[in-house]
């Protein structure tokens, strides 16, 4: 009987192993000569609490005491724990070891007990400086490993959320996490992802960027192949969706792969608010097109057909007697605004006001008052950045780059060079991946079912009961 009962607790010991065994926070620990096993994740639970309720008491009791093993219901008595139970089913156990709980399990019997000793770390609702919402959780990461995956499996509470860490660096090591749902997750992502990764080889990991780069893989390419987010709600919906997050130990950032062109154009409040779910990303859609395009269209009607318009036109549109070409004016613009942008993300607080005040004065009022810079070239150059800023925090997707290149192309070949341009990027883009995935899928390839989350929100409810899968991945 004995010997039976013995099979017993080491087939639920073993079902838990195999359970948890690829998931890098789980932890089993034996005491008193190895009759008293406990179970538990150590980035969820109160380590303290463990030690000084459970181990503590069972270690000062079993001192006096000369049984060869405890039972359950002495167990009982000697915990300090208000809440205590009884359970033999293993599904039961993996259940409440995600949420935060401690399994003990002794030698010979066919039932532990489960025991609350559960940490969330919490953390007051602040905004997210790059990523605010109007409407939805505010909670983001923090610097801290630990308290960013307690964070994740506060809400994501299943066994399936499988945690990988590992530390990486030759002289200074860093803990990285891959964190995925294992029913859900591509197995061709997850091994591209992991692979990719452990390729990295370098002397310490201080900046997140050296991780999104080994993600993104060679050759470089001047848009983001990846996505980082600040965000937990947006980081919990991308597990789910079946994607993998890495996170870096120092970094309050998660970083998301595979991220496709469309992902950048998705914004929290989509999700959370009634309004705007059919038009809001056609506007983001439309800003980042303008963006790249209206200096270039501005230059080139300038060029080649300003002489078609009446005088009065030219006179308020184009150059009429300013100091700079309007070729320089949108150069020296485009320049003035980066940095004022620079200036005002890293600035002191007390600062920003002041300084944009100065570069209001200065840009606006005293260059177009000296007649160093035509008024409308302010205007083209100030819509363009603006307009920009509905996806620039989201991932740049290149803007920079591309609205220089439209412009060159423009003032030296005219607006018909758009139509060649945009096809050269266009083939350019269609040829890129992100972890194997099209980066313009589901457009190019053509997915039908999966545009009820592209152009405009599509219900919730089926959205949360769709699968989605990933095509082409190498």
């Amino acid at each position: 009987m004995s010997s039976s009962l013995n099979k017993s607790s080491q087939n639920i010991s073993k079902r838990i192993e195999r359970q948890f065994k690829i998931t890098s926070d789980f932890e089993k620990r034996t005491i008193l000569k190895d009759k008293i096993t406990l179970f538990y994740l150590n980035t969820i639970v109160d380590k303290d609490q463990i030690q000084k309720y459970i181990i503590e008491p069972l270690q000062q009791s079993w001192e006096t005491v000369n049984e060869d093993n405890p039972s359950i219901q002495q167990i009982k008595t000697v915990v300090n724990s208000a809440s205590l139970k009884e359970t033999q089913s293993v599904e039961e156990i993996q259940d409440a070891l995600v949420k935060g709980n401690a399994f003990l399990l002794i030698k010979g019997e066919i039932s532990g007990l489960l025991i609350p000793t559960t940490k969330w770390i919490e953390r007051g609702l602040e905004e997210t400086l790059g990523e605010r919402a109007i409407r939805g959780p505010a909670v983001g990461f923090t610097e801290n490993l630990t308290t960013n995956i307690n964070i994740i499996r506060r809400i994501i509470q299943t066994p399936q959320l499988i945690i990988d860490t590992k530390p990486y660096g030759t002289h200074l090591k860093t803990d990285i996490s891959i964190i995925y749902m294992k029913h859900l997750v591509d197995q061709s992502i997850l091994q591209e992802v992991q692979h990719r990764i452990s390729k990295i080889d370098v002397d310490y990991i201080l900046a997140s960027r050296i991780v999104e780069d080994a993600i993104e893989g060679k050759p470089k390419t001047f848009v983001n192949l990846v996505m980082t987010k600040e965000r937990v709600d947006t980081t919990t919906s991308a597990l789910l969706e079946g994607k993998v997050i890495v996170l870096v130990d120092g970094s309050p950032y998660s970083i998301i792969a595979p991220s496709l062109f469309v992902d950048f154009f998705q914004s929290p409040d989509d999700f959370h608010l009634k309004t705007g779910r059919f038009v809001n990303r056609f506007i983001r859609y439309f800003g980042f097109i303008s963006s790249i395009l209206i200096p270039g269209i501005y230059v080139g009607l300038e060029k080649f057909h300003s002489h078609t318009y009446s005088k009065k036109i030219q006179e308020d549109l184009f150059n009429h007697g300013e100091l700079l070409p309007t070729f320089w004016e949108i150069i020296i613009l485009l320049i003035l605004f980066r940095i004022l942008i620079d200036i005002g993300t890293r600035a002191p607080k007390g600062t920003v006001i002041i300084i944009t005040l100065l570069a209001t004065v200065v840009i606006g009022e005293m260059s177009v008052s000296a007649k160093l810079i035509h008024p409308a070239s302010l205007v083209v150059t100030g819509l363009s950045i603006y307009l920009s800023t509905l996806v620039i925090y989201r991932g740049q997707t290149g803007i920079g780059l591309l609205r220089f290149l439209f412009f060159f192309t423009c003032y030296y070949f005219d607006l018909p060079s758009i139509t060649f341009v945009s096809t050269i990027v266009l083939l350019y883009l269609v040829q890129l991946k992100s972890v194997g995935v099209p980066y313009l899928s589901p457009i190019i390839p053509f997915r039908c079912d999966e545009f009820q989350d592209i152009f405009v929100r599509g219900n919730l409810r089926k959205l949360q009961r769709k699968s989605h899968e990933f095509p082409n991945v190498e």
